[in-house]
């Protein structure tokens, strides 16, 4: 397991460097990576230096994402799942860039990179393969069951006029709803720092969470649909380098949405 972990990690800076197609330093040191960073311009694109980074933190965090979600249990958050499978690409969209707010204050990507070309978030895409193909995980693309109700919908009302028999009838809002168990995840880009939206809120532990120090936050949805219909959720998963072996760990988990 501890060469795994290592080859996944040492995977991820070399294949960052060689997919941007130049020379790449080691990890940043925890009193580099604690430097203040000043949040770009809006909207502004990046530059090929901050594409680089973006890339080199992304794969980073990914990997410590998958080597906690690896790691999960089923007592607590993150649990684990069976037919664990990634999308590699940012947010689960084409653009690599959320297509609705993250509804938490201080989550937008660009607060913390400027934004990158199409070609950038592709290279983050590849890189995320390799790090799922060296853990053994399966990609997995977006499921839809347009006829297949969430788990809490309740049936609908009948129509008026309608006969007895009719009514009687239970209308199956779960109808649609694929026999087994299917999930996919999606992790987003990489956060510097904990979002203010997240500080001194209750983790899944129930602790008030306000870190310091080498922090990364990333928002992970996961989509899971079965026999009886759909639930998505969204939490920020936060991460803090450690003193000891120079690996982000994760830290806490917060709740930001739930539909079902």
């Amino acid at each position: 397991m501890r060469t795994n972990r290592g080859l996944t990690l040492s995977i991820l800076v070399w294949s960052s460097c060689l997919i941007a197609g130049v020379a790449c330093r080691s990890v940043p040191t925890p009193e580099e990576s604690a430097a203040p960073v000043v949040s770009p311009a809006a909207g502004r694109k990046a530059t090929p230096a901050e594409e680089i980074s973006l890339i080199r933190a992304d794969s980073e965090v990914f990997a410590a994402v998958v080597r906690a979600q690896l790691a999960a249990g089923t007592n607590r958050y993150p649990l684990h799942i069976d037919e664990l499978r990634y999308d590699p690409r940012p947010y689960g969209t084409r653009s690599g860039y959320p297509e609705l707010g993250a509804g938490v204050q201080g989550a937008a990507p660009e607060l913390y990179f400027a934004r990158a070309e199409k070609s950038a978030i592709d290279r983050i895409a590849e890189n995320r393969k390799r790090i799922l193909e060296v853990n053994g995980v399966p990609e997995g693309s977006p499921f839809n069951y347009p006829q297949c109700g969430g788990v809490r919908v309740p049936p609908p009302p009948p129509l008026k006029g309608s006969s007895a028999a009719t009514r009687a009838r239970k209308i199956d809002v779960h109808a649609g709803c694929p026999k087994q168990r299917e999930s996919y995840v999606t992790v987003g880009l990489p956060l510097r720092g904990q979002p203010p939206g997240t500080k001194n809120v209750r983790d899944t532990r129930g602790r008030l969470v306000n870190l310091s120090g080498d922090v990364w936050t990333t928002l992970v949805d996961e989509h899971l649909v079965g026999p009886n219909g759909w639930t998505w959720s969204q939490y920020a998963w936060l991460f803090k380098r450690s003193r000891w072996t120079g690996r982000l760990e994760l830290a806490a988990t917060i709740p930001t949405g739930i539909v079902e």
